[in-house]
């Protein structure tokens, strides 16, 4: 027919692949949603459309009103409404059966566990794009291939649209963190930053044998469900992103030395009585004052003059 519009290619994304847990536990995953467009050059009142609109979606402001209003009003051959939008709003923007206005699905990622491994596992964009964690780190990995959408008018001017070319899905990712292990790290973890009033914390859990992460967890965290609702803060993956000095986490390195090579044993006394070393012109002190404390003592205690006299022993 004369006055049957010319079609509108638009991409289709893909649909991305899962991320599963070293026992294949599902992490992450995408389902499919409703997505309203429309074709503003089929609208006749850019005006009323955006208000009847308004009054059928979800969260719509008087700003969102004005903003639609504009965008309908530009007679272009394609617009989003609203993308994502919820089973009720879907049923209630069809029921208006507007010129112009159509119905798509689109790809939108979700994650069941909510806020468990969120800054490992990252978070994904309104247009499918990873932002985030190993969703941004793997992101062309997962990402797949998008697909394309003709977005056509029919006789009486209500939109629709039909894939012309399918999207292809992207891999799946198995990770090494164990999903049992990481609810019980994140739970100890919060429990610990809250006992101790602290801004913050993060654990690591590895298999020592084969280096392979079991568990990685951050506090503050939030739900990757709603990325946008959440702090940079809280978004942040501190076991990958904070610096740390090694500190007194690196005389068990001392120690291990001491003991392999046979120059000490766990109950060889050591004189820190001083409370102060001098080495190379630096002055190093403990923070608290001791006496004789044996080879294991001076972990237990953290003793700094300690270790650097099991440090010298080796040599």
């Amino acid at each position: 027919p004369a006055d049957f519009l010319e079609f509108v290619g638009i991409n289709a994304a893909a649909k991305r692949g899962e991320i599963r847990d070293r026992n294949n536990r599902l992490l992450a995953y995408s389902v499919d949603v409703d997505t309203i467009y429309a074709v503003p050059s089929e609208i006749a009142d850019a005006k009323q459309a955006a208000r009847d609109l308004c009054a059928a979606l979800d969260d719509c402001s008087p700003a969102d009103r004005a903003e639609l209003q504009e965008k309908l009003g530009r007679k272009s051959q394609f617009t989003y409404v609203q993308r994502f939008v919820s089973q009720s709003a879907y049923e209630r923007v069809k029921a208006l059966d507007l010129e112009g206005v159509g119905f798509m699905k689109e790809s939108r990622r979700f994650y069941p566990n909510k806020k468990l491994a969120s800054q490992v596992l990252g978070y994904v964009g309104t247009d499918n794009v990873g932002l985030g964690g190993l969703e941004a780190a793997y992101n062309k990995v997962i990402l797949g291939h998008a697909g394309t959408v003709l977005v056509q008018t029919d006789a009486r001017r209500r939109a629709f649209s039909r894939i012309e070319r399918l999207p292809t899905s992207g891999a799946t990712l198995e990770l090494t963190i164990d999903e049992y292990l990481q609810h019980i790290v994140e739970r100890e973890l919060e429990a610990g930053v809250k006992a101790h009033k602290a801004e913050g914390g993060t654990a690591v859990v590895m298999d020592p044998a084969t280096g392979e992460i079991l568990a990685m967890a951050s506090y503050p965290t939030f739900n990757p469900n709603a990325f946008k609702a959440a702090t940079p803060e809280a978004r942040k993956n501190r076991a990958v992103t904070d610096l740390y000095e090694p500190g007194s986490t690196f005389k068990l390195v001392t120690a291990s030395a001491a003991i392999e090579e046979g120059v000490m044993t766990p109950n060889d006394p050591i004189d820190v009585s001083a409370g102060q070393i001098s080495f190379k012109g630096r002055v190093v002190r403990d923070d608290h004052r001791y006496g004789v404390l044996t080879f294991g003592d001076v972990i237990v205690k953290s003793s700094n003059v300690g270790a650097i006299k099991i440090g010298l022993g080796v040599g």
